[in-house]
C-alpha cells in the first residue's frame, strides 16, 4: 500500500529514461506516480499532465502529496526543438523553458511540504548539452544550462530539509536517440560507431545507467550531497574534441 511505502513522482515517465527510472524506484519499494501525456506500465499510478502548464503541474503534485508519502521528486520530462540561435520560434523556446526548467520549480511548489517533512530529495535529469553542445539545438541547450542553475539555487533554498541534485547524461540508447540518428539514413550505423569510438568507455549509455544515478542521488547513500551534478556520459565530455 502506498501509505506504508515511500512515494516518488517521476515526470516524463513514459520515455526510455523515464521508464528505467520508474522501474528502479519500484524495485526499491517505492510507490511510483508517473506524470506524462502517455501511460506506461512501469508506474503504480499514472496522471496525464501537460508539463508546460505550470499551475497544473503544481496543483497535481500537491494533490498527489495529499494521498501519498512523497519523499522524492524526479523531473525527467523535456522537449527538444531543433533550431539554431535566433531561429527557434518564440513559442517553441518558451515551451522548452516551461517544460524543461519551470516545471521543476512547479513540482517543488506542489510537493515542498511533503518533501521537507520526510527529509526527501529532488533529482532533475539534465544533459551534456548544458555544458558542451552542438549546432541547431539552442533552446534545449539553454534550458538544460538553466536547469542546472536552478538546482544550485534550489539546493540552498530547500536546505537542510530537502536535497536537490542533477544527473547529466550523455548519449543514451533510447528510441529518441535512434530517431535522431535516423536522419543520417545509410550513414546512421557509421555515425553510431563514431559515437562509441569518441566515448572513452567505448559504448553508448543505457537508460539503466541514468536510472541508477538518479536513484543514488535520491537515496541515503547521497545524504551529504546537494547542489551537485553527477555526469553520466562515459567520459565523453572529458575528452578533448580537438585532439
Amino acid at each position: 500500500m502506498s501509505e506504508l511505502s515511500p512515494a516518488v513522482i517521476v515526470s516524463g515517465s513514459a520515455g526510455g529514461i523515464g521508464q528505467a527510472i520508474c522501474r528502479r524506484f519500484r524495485g526499491a519499494g517505492y510507490f511510483v506516480v508517473g506524470f506524462d501525456r502517455v501511460e506506461n506500465p512501469e508506474v503504480d499510478e499514472w496522471i496525464a499532465v501537460d508539463m508546460a502548464d505550470s499551475e497544473s503541474v503544481r496543483d497535481v503534485a500537491a494533490g498527489v502529496c495529499k494521498q501519498h508519502a512523497v519523499s522524492v521528486v524526479v523531473h525527467n520530462a523535456a522537449t527538444q526543438p531543433l533550431a539554431a540561435a535566433g531561429e527557434t520560434p518564440v513559442d517553441a523556446f518558451l515551451e522548452t523553458m516551461r517544460v524543461n526548467v519551470i516545471a521543476a520549480d512547479s513540482l517543488v511548489a506542489g510537493s515542498r511540504k511533503s518533501l521537507a517533512e520526510l527529509h526527501g530529495a529532488v533529482v532533475v535529469v539534465s544533459s551534456v548539452h548544458a555544458h558542451a553542445t552542438a549546432r541547431n539545438i539552442n533552446a534545449y541547450a539553454t534550458s538544460k544550462a538553466a536547469l542546472e542553475g536552478w538546482v544550485r539555487s534550489a539546493a540552498i533554498d530547500l536546505a537542510p530539509a530537502v536535497r536537490v541534485n542533477a544527473v547529466r547524461p550523455g548519449a543514451i540508447n533510447t528510441a529518441k536517440l535512434h530517431e535522431g540518428f535516423a536522419r543520417w539514413g545509410d550513414d546512421a550505423d557509421a555515425r553510431w560507431g563514431m559515437l562509441e569510438a569518441r566515448t572513452p568507455l567505448g559504448r553508448v549509455g543505457e537508460a539503466t545507467d541514468v536510472a541508477a544515478a538518479v536513484h543514488f542521488l535520491a537515496s541515503s547513500d547521497a545524504a551529504f550531497i546537494t547542489g551537485s551534478t553527477l555526469v553520466v556520459d562515459g567520459g565523453a565530455t572529458a575528452l578533448l574534441g580537438t585532439e
